[in-house]
């Protein structure tokens, strides 16, 4: 008699609805940022996969994978050749791994973690449009009961991109600017090791650039919903070490419906878009990060802030020597007795509605007084400091002061950005003069930089003879 085989697998197969996003956890402990070696119709695969998993699954389940939906959800064309090429795919992901560097008893380990389980491929002629497979258990602190600081993608866009490098950087730069972080900076290592560029490949920067990043970026800026403005590069002694990334995104195709939501997987209230506040917006042009807005209306309230960070912010409009205005900006949120003063100055200018036309308010003359002796004082200074600039050898002085700043471990983000900014110029000695004169804010705060360092006495001369006249009209220059 012969003995009954034991079945291979003992759990049910399951064929789960398709969803329309994918959630994969994120962070310096998440998988967006670990190495995978995918090719472009693995990701597909494995994307697929993940449009499988349901939002309250604990356990990872045996998934029936249809070859024919990924062909039609990618809308790739040679049916035939693209089912081999798929299900070739579906088995080589069973080698493939995440990566991440991670802390075991304190110490620092490269961190390897397998894609799947298990998986089975028919046998019979008929069943041979699926196969069968199961994410290994070690990924479910990754995909399965996500609670915080994880991406949520729609497939729409992924199933755009042709190439694993887009992918990979889309899905980054994605969570960086869900973090509200338009400024991400990683080193030119961190990039190849996300991105797992073979160490043989693309060794000069130049190529690194060309080749991958900048390829990357028209492909994620015409087929997804963030827009990459600029790639820019921080350099120490002409060697590129740090690439930074500027991001927006496309409220564009959320208004347009373009984005769908998606029923089976609404994210937790902490996670869920919703409209920016357009205080932030304007803060994030200094640098400030959500999370120190978000302190800042913690320890201080709503009103205080949004009355203080208004005034802070029209300074800072107007000016453009506050070397750390993240710093000033703090500072000015704390002041508690300035919210009062402008609170109570507000009711007491308060004028009862009449129906005919106000006359102009005095306070609003004097503002316009400041405001015109703030631009009066800093095109002076601009000014004095273009035309010491067209001294040759000062000219020299401060090509050689942005080289030395530049070659320093640590200095402010702002500053990186406008040394990066200044390098694009590719400015001579003897047409730096003009090429500054009317440069970004970043250039003037730079330039004013180099000034207070070597001319400080100079700029205390402008300063003095400005000072009583904005003594008349109650302020201090700065």
């Amino acid at each position: 008699m012969a003995k009954s085989s034991k079945p291979l697998f003992i759990e049910e197969i399951r064929d789960t609805p398709i969803r329309k996003f994918v959630q994969i956890k994120a962070g310096k402990d998440g998988l967006v940022e670990a190495q995978s070696s995918f090719s472009i119709n693995e990701y597909r695969v494995f994307f697929h996969l993940l449009t499988m998993l349901h939002k309250d699954d604990d356990e990872f389940a045996l998934q029936r994978i249809s070859i024919a939906e990924i062909i039609r959800d990618n809308g790739l064309h040679d049916a035939g050749t693209q089912y081999e090429l798929l299900r070739e795919a579906v088995f080589n992901l069973s080698h493939r791994t995440f990566s991440r560097i991670g802390e075991i008893d304190g110490k620092p380990y490269k961190i390897t973690i397998p894609v799947l389980d298990k998986k089975a491929e028919p046998l019979l002629e008929d069943d041979k449009t699926h196969v069968l497979v199961r994410f290994h258990p070690d990924l479910k602190p990754y995909l399965l009961q996500l609670k915080s600081e994880y991406l949520s993608i729609s497939m729409k866009f992924l199933n755009q991109l042709g190439s694993p490098y887009s992918i990979k950087l889309y899905m980054i730069l994605k969570h960086r600017l869900r973090q509200q972080t338009a400024y991400p900076k990683y080193s030119v290592d961190e990039l190849r090791f996300m991105l797992s560029v073979p160490k043989d490949s693309y060794k000069k920067y130049s190529e690194f650039k060309h080749r991958i990043l900048l390829r990357c970026m028209e492909e994620i800026n015409r087929e997804t919903d963030i827009r990459i403005l600029d790639i820019t590069e921080v350099k120490r002694q002409r060697i590129t070490q740090t690439v930074c990334f500027v991001l927006e995104g496309k409220p564009e195709l959320e208004l347009s419906g373009i984005i769908d939501s998606d029923p089976l997987d609404l994210e937790p209230p902490a996670e869920t878009p919703e409209l920016e506040d357009p205080l932030f917006t304007r803060l994030k042009t200094y640098f400030v990060s959500k999370s120190i807005y978000q302190s800042w209306i913690d320890k201080h309230g709503r009103e205080q802030v949004k009355t203080n960070v208004e005034l802070g912010l029209k300074y800072l409009e107007q000016r453009n020597d506050i070397k750390n205005p993240v710093a000033y900006l703090t500072k000015v949120v704390a002041n508690k007795d300035l919210a009062i003063s402008l609170t109570k100055k507000a009711k007491e200018e308060a004028q009862p509605i009449v129906h005919i036309s106000p006359k102009p308010k005095p306070e609003d003359s004097t503002e316009t007084a400041r405001n015109t002796l703030r631009d009066l004082y800093a095109n002076r200074v601009n000014d004095v400091i273009v035309d010491t600039l067209r001294n040759s050898s000062e000219a020299q002085s401060f090509l050689t002061f942005v080289k030395a700043l530049s070659q320093q471990e640590r200095i402010p983000v702002h500053i990186e950005i406008a040394i990066t900014i200044f390098n694009k110029l590719n400015v001579q000695v003897d047409t730096l003069a003009e090429q500054l004169r009317d440069g970004s804010g970043m250039i003037q705060g730079l330039k004013l930089l180099y000034f207070q360092e070597k001319h400080p006495t100079r700029l205390e001369e402008i300063r003095t003879t400005f000072q009583p006249l904005a003594d008349n009209l109650g302020f201090i220059l700065e």
